[in-house]
């Protein structure tokens, strides 16, 4: 059973792992402040709606990857519950939650990226800080 909580500490300092200061923190913020923040600091109407959009997608992205991170937690629960379960039985499950994960942060860098793409740097100073 102590491998388990291993892997779990492992597995939830892996997912709770800091990002840089340079990135949208929109995990405090709501989706009407997120584009309230947009209005403010991008004139341009149609860059400020792709910000508005590309800001959707990165909190449905938070929004799954904290149901992937519950769901990781309850089945480790049930697997640890398990005097059956074997080590291979907790690798395949980490396997699993690495591979959905690994998918969403990809998705999140390209999003990241996206939105650079889309603003000066004095902008995105403006909408990161």
């Amino acid at each position: 059973m102590g491998w388990m909580s291993i892997l779990l500490v492992v597995g939830f300092l892996v997912s709770c792992a800091s990002s840089p200061k340079t990135v949208p923190s929109l995990s405090e913020e709501t989706p009407s402040q997120w584009n309230a923040t947009v209005d403010k600091h991008i004139p341009d109407a149609k860059r400020a709606g792709k910000l508005k959009l590309y800001g959707q997608q990165l909190f449905e992205l938070q929004d799954s990857l904290s149901r992937d991170i519950a769901g990781l937690n309850e089945k480790a629960v049930a697997l640890n519950a398990n005097y059956g379960a074997t080590k291979e039985d907790a690798r395949q499950l980490m396997a699993a939650f690495s591979e959905k994960r690994n998918t969403a942060l990809a998705q999140y860098r390209d999003v990241i990226f996206a939105m650079r793409r889309e603003v000066s740097a004095e902008e995105w100073k403006a909408l990161t800080k």
